[in-house]
């Protein structure tokens, strides 16, 4: 009996502790499952964030595209125009004027003058771009000598659509980081957002210098000038001749020639005055000599 006993616990404990080895088991197994379905709709949360951010940046590229299909294109113009003129500071002046009561305002300026005394110079102006064909129109009508003209144009549309569309979405995104970085439970989360957020801010910067120098360039043109001053020009078929001018030059050529010989022949008397002097004494001798031959 004693052993039947002793069997019978022996038994009894085994069966025991196998009951409790599996109920720890399915513990387990059901915090697994917990941990893989909690993790499970973390990432799903966080794909959903994701899609939700596309969603958004491509909502914006459509709007962004809609708003600039029913406007004009953008544009940006340049001129470069070269000019024959009598008086170039006159020119160079009534050009600054002009511009100036358009508007818009001069970006560089220098002139020189060569041997001949005539000016020469270039300038470079902006004036807004409504202003731009009538600023052109207006100098063709002035009686200066146009040379060459050139004007081309810039067509930065769909540049400044793509850089709109993306600045949205760059937008959409930095809301989203100080969202989460307002959320963020722990220093090490922080600071991953804190960087991606900086990331993103330096991104939206740059986008907007470049933003702010296309509309800068679109709303302003810009012409560059070539003065050159041909002030004895003369052409024909009832065009100015500059009689008056050339006349004058002609004038003071004329008496500084003059002068020039008259310096030239006082110089070559003086520099031959003991020659000369010693042949008028020889002439003077034998003047005299024939005189008292014909006496005698």
């Amino acid at each position: 009996m004693s052993r039947l006993k002793l069997f019978l616990t022996v038994f009894g404990l085994i069966f025991v502790l196998f009951g409790c080895s599996n109920q720890e088991e399915a513990t387990e197994s059901k915090g697994s499952v917990e941990e893989m379905s909690g993790g499970t709709e973390n990432s799903s949360k966080s794909l959903a964030n994701v899609e939700e951010m596309e969603i958004e940046s491509d909502t914006a590229e459509i709007s962004v595209a809609n708003e600039f299909s029913s406007e004009s294109r953008m544009v940006i113009y340049h001129g470069h125009i070269m000019f024959e003129v009598k008086n170039y500071l006159r020119a160079r002046d009534e050009i600054q004027e002009k511009v100036k009561s358009m508007g818009g305002y001069v970006v560089e300026s220098n002139y020189h003058e060569d041997m001949e005394g005539q000016l020469s110079g270039s300038m470079t102006v902006r004036v807004p771009k409504q202003d731009f064909q009538p600023l052109l129109d207006h100098l063709a009508n002035r009686e200066w000598k146009t040379i060459e003209q050139q004007t081309s144009g810039n067509d930065v549309t769909e540049e400044f659509i793509d850089l709109e569309s993306r600045l949205k979405a760059k937008r959409v995104v930095e809301e989203r980081l100080l969202g989460f970085m307002n959320k963020a439970d722990n220093t090490e989360n922080l600071l991953k957002i804190s960087n991606e957020l900086a990331t993103v801010q330096a991104e939206i910067e740059q986008m907007l210098g470049r933003k702010q120098y296309i509309e800068n360039q679109v709303e302003f043109s810009t012409i560059s000038f070539h003065i050159q001053e041909n002030s004895l020009s003369a052409t024909i078929q009832g065009e100015d001749l500059n009689t008056w001018e050339r006349s004058q030059k002609l004038f003071i050529e004329t008496i500084n020639t003059i002068i020039h010989l008259s310096s030239s022949v006082v110089i070559f008397l003086i520099g031959l005055s003991p020659l000369l002097l010693l042949f008028a004494i020889c002439v003077g001798v034998i003047i005299l000599y024939k005189k008292k031959s014909k006496k005698e």
